[in-house]
Formats: C-alpha cells, structure tokens, sequence
C-alpha cells in the first residue's frame, strides 16, 4: 500500500523575534533570533522553509556590512550609539516575503552614580 503525505506550501508572515538579553547594556553581546512566526499555517511553520536577511534601518550593522543572513544577529559589544537603533529582518521563500522589525534599547552603568542610563555628547539615549 503507498503511503500518502500532505505538504502544504505557506508564504511566511511576520517573523516573530527574540532578543536577548532583554535589557541590553552597553559593551553586551545581543542576540536577536527568528523565534518562528506572527501568523502562519497550523503548528507555526512556513514551507518551504524562508531565507532570512537582517539590516539595520538607517545605516549599517555593526561589523559594517549592509546585511547578513540566517535566523539569528549577534550584536558583539555593543556600544551606547546603536541605542534605538531599528533592525529588520526579512523571511522569503518562492512563495512571498515579509519583514518585522525591532528597536535594540542600550543600557549603560556608572559606578561612581549606580545604575544610570547610558548618556554620549550630553544626549540621553534611552528610550524607556
């Protein structure tokens, strides 16, 4: 007797993302990783699997490259001037394409005040 399998083919919809850690502080590695998606077929999955592209709004990422592929970023050591910096991340397959956005908020600590936000030139750059 064959045996029979279903595929359904799905575009993907709003990657959904996670970062950590979730209160970033200055010098920090931040990682921010395609956790699935927003909206897709049942058991949140897309087929076929999406290629996932990051970039960040505005300017270039940190290592000076436009953008770079796969499901996870890793920020390395970031520094206070990527506070409220956007970064977007783009899921396509042969089916369509979608993007979602998020905002790295960066902390930062002076030892002689205890916690404080991070400021740079006299311009605070938290965005609580």
């Amino acid at each position: 007797m064959p045996m029979q399998t279903e595929i359904t083919l799905a575009a993907p919809k709003g990657p959904k993302l996670a970062m950590s850690p979730t209160r970033a502080k200055v010098g920090d590695t931040v990682r921010i990783t395609v956790q699935g998606f927003q909206v897709g077929s049942p058991g949140n999955e897309v087929f076929p699997e999406p290629l996932f592209t990051w970039t960040r709004v505005g300017g270039r990422l940190l290592d000076g490259s436009t953008e770079r592929d796969g499901k996870e970023l890793i920020l390395e050591r970031v520094p206070a001037e990527l506070n409220g910096s956007m970064y977007r991340c783009t899921a396509q397959n042969p089916l369509g394409s979608t993007d979602t956005h998020t905002r790295l908020i960066v902390f930062g600590t002076y030892a002689q005040f205890g916690n404080m936000p991070w400021s740079h030139s006299g311009v605070a750059t938290t965005l609580a």
